[in-house]
């Protein structure tokens, strides 16, 4: 089958572009404002000539009927460098399973970025590109690494951008885009359900409500003037980028998904036994398995979106994958070696009980509803008073069931466990990790320039972007943080699995599977906008639950500690101090409290701890 000549002609015009930009000064650009608060428009870019070469031939000369078009090109960038300390080890386990975030240096980073926009009548491409040194080498497997380049002075390159894009093709109205982009619908700051085509990028928690760019066609048609229809394909999915920080949460084997809260209760109880008898349970292997690629696994979204009564609405749908896996499968191996803690060597376990893990990523079709604005409520007042801005983000999330199959090899611990698949005492049915159920993710905020130097931000979210599946206020539904015999004796290990199955003796920390979270910020400005002082946080607002068994009313109870206890109480704080030099030059401290217990949604080890940083740019 042949190639469309349209797509062969801008396959051949962008390589064009790229070797007529080689040719090209670049122009200066203004450096980037804040996110949050409006900038200086930037001076339109001086149209560059083509080479003489592709000039003296009318075709390349980019003749039509509405007269001669010129190449247009604009180059920006930026220098940057993070330096980031870790106030204080993060760790999690004990001496067989312990894994550790030291303090020190968390981040030696280098960034330099290259933009550039070209644009030629009704066709235009853009190239945006971060190479990174990240400036901390891993530990060296053997003398060979130190004649690597990549394990010395590791690197790596991230597209943000690179796509081509025509405008009216073939019909008025209709522009077309394929390339590696992002497709941000969301209206929520930095907090983004609908925002579900492009994949998140958490790997740097500096950069919160990131996403990373991906392939995708995208068709915009303007049905009336103020309204465009718009419809994007995904040929192929691509996952969430993880903090380096995620290990750690996956070493946790009491933080169990199975939503069967019984059977959570009977195999917290098991591992208990089984460490007990010389053999701890540990998480030995992780294989995330993507989508297979085939037509039918193409992600793919629809939105309309125009002004209603002076205000931005738009209503999106989505069909694909959520960018968060969950677990499918664990197969658990009996491996015999004792071990022995370094700081206890009286303290000794016989072997291990290793978890071999497979992640998927569910399927879900997520309706969207954008809404943003203004009001001024106080406008009869007077009219020097501002209006307030609003925004509204809503995501009805229709998931797909799944399932997690529990075997194992044969197990000797005294009592043998033959190989074969769990006995999950539910009638040969196995356990959800996520049920089909719809639930609502949401972001309500309001935002109010109070004068040139006061800026404030406030919302309301429900739904983390960690956060998947039913559970909150409106449907019951919890997530395991802390889980096993807490404040039990181990001398009654054996006797509760006979007894209660676990039911009278294990105990869990839960938290809903989707929280709600106050949002809240502020920017003050001085000396011409050149000082920055911004102060963001985040307040859970759900505390956490203590789920036990009370034998005085002999049955299990929960007892809520909220965010105002030691045990439920959990923030993010984030100060920044920035200056402009206004020649492109910024230079910004700040540091991220992350507060809380190990079992609160930013106490959590997983989190990373608390950082300090220091960081250095240089736009161009």
């Amino acid at each position: 089958m042949r190639p469309a000549p349209c797509l062969l002609f801008l396959a051949g015009f962008f390589g064009w572009l790229a070797t007529a930009s080689a040719q090209a000064d670049p122009a200066p650009a203004e450096p980037p404002a804040p996110v949050e608060t409006p900038a200086p428009a930037e001076p339109a870019p001086a149209p560059v000539e083509p080479p003489a070469a592709f000039a003296e031939t009318p075709a390349d000369a980019g003749e039509s009927s509405a007269g001669e078009e010129k190449l247009e090109l604009q180059f920006s960038g930026r220098i940057q460098s993070d330096l980031r300390f870790r106030v204080a080890e993060k760790a999690i386990g004990t001496f067989y399973n312990r894994q550790a975030l030291p303090s020190g240096v968390e981040r030696n980073e280098n960034i330099l970025q290259m933009k550039l926009n070209a644009n030629y009548g009704r066709i235009s491409g853009v190239a945006d590109v971060d190479f990174i040194w990240y400036g901390l080498p891993d530990a060296y497997a053997g003398l060979a690494d130190l004649s690597s380049l990549m394990r010395v002075d590791p690197f790596a390159l991230q597209v943000q951008a690179l796509y081509v894009e025509a405008t009216n093709v073939g019909v008025d109205g209709l522009d077309l885009r394929v390339g590696y982009q992002k497709v941000l619908w969301g209206k929520g700051d930095q907090f983004n359900p609908t925002n579900t085509l492009n994949p998140n990028d958490l790997e740097d928690v500096l950069l919160f409500g990131e996403q990373l760019s991906n392939m995708m066609v995208k068709l915009d048609y303007s049905v009336f003037s103020d309204y465009t229809l718009s419809g994007v394909l995904v040929p192929v999915f691509k996952n969430a980028l993880l903090p380096r920080s995620a290990p750690l949460g996956l070493a946790a084997t009491d933080r169990m998904p199975m939503l069967d809260d019984v059977l959570r209760w009977r195999l917290h109880l098991e591992q208990a036994y089984a460490l007990q008898q010389g053999y701890a349970t540990v998480v030995s292997r992780i294989d995330p398995v993507v989508p297979e690629r085939s037509f039918g696994n193409m992600p793919f979204a629809f939105r309309l979106a125009g002004p209603v009564f002076e205000q931005d609405l738009a209503i999106s749908y989505y069909r694909g994958f959520s960018d968060m896996p969950v677990p499918v499968h664990n197969h658990t191996v009996q491996a015999l070696g004792e071990q022995c803690d370094p700081a206890d060597p009286a303290r000794c376990i016989d072997g291990l009980l290793g978890t071999e893990t497979t992640l998927n990523f569910p399927r879900m079709q997520v309706l969207g509803i954008n809404l943003a604005g203004e009001m001024n409520p106080l406008g009869w007042i007077s009219e020097d008073i501002s209006p307030i801005g609003y925004r509204i983000e809503l995501a009805v999330i229709f998931p797909e069931r799944v399932e997690i199959m529990l075997d194992n090899e044969e197990i000797n611990l005294g009592i043998v466990q033959p190989a074969g698949e769990y006995d999950y005492n539910r009638g040969g049915a196995r356990p959800a990790v996520l049920e089909d159920t719809p639930f609502l993710k949401w972001v309500v905020g309001l935002d109010y320039t109070f004068n040139e130097h006061v800026y404030a931000n406030v919302q309301w979210v429900h739904g983390f972007v960690d956060e998947f599946g039913a559970g909150d206020f409106i449907k019951k539904g919890y997530t395991v943080s802390k889980g096993g015999l807490i404040n039990q004796p181990a001398s009654d290990t054996l006797g509760c699995v006979i007894s209660s199955n676990g039911n009278g003796c294990a105990r869990e920390i839960l938290r809903p599977r989707l929280g709600d979270y106050l949002v809240l910020g502020v920017d003050l400005k001085f000396r011409e906008e050149r000082v920055l002082l911004r102060l963001f946080t985040i307040w859970p607002l759900n505390g956490v639950i203590d789920d036990h068994y009370d034998d005085a009313k002999g049955k299990r109870v929960q007892t809520k500690h909220t965010m105002f206890t030691p045990e439920g109480f959990s923030a993010v704080i984030y100060p920044e101090f920035n200056y402009n030099f206004r020649n492109g030059l910024e230079l910004g401290l700040g540091a991220l409290f992350m507060l809380g217990k190990d079992h609160t949604k930013f106490g959590d080890p997983s989190t990373g701890g608390t950082l300090v940083f220091g960081r250095a740019k240089y736009s161009f």
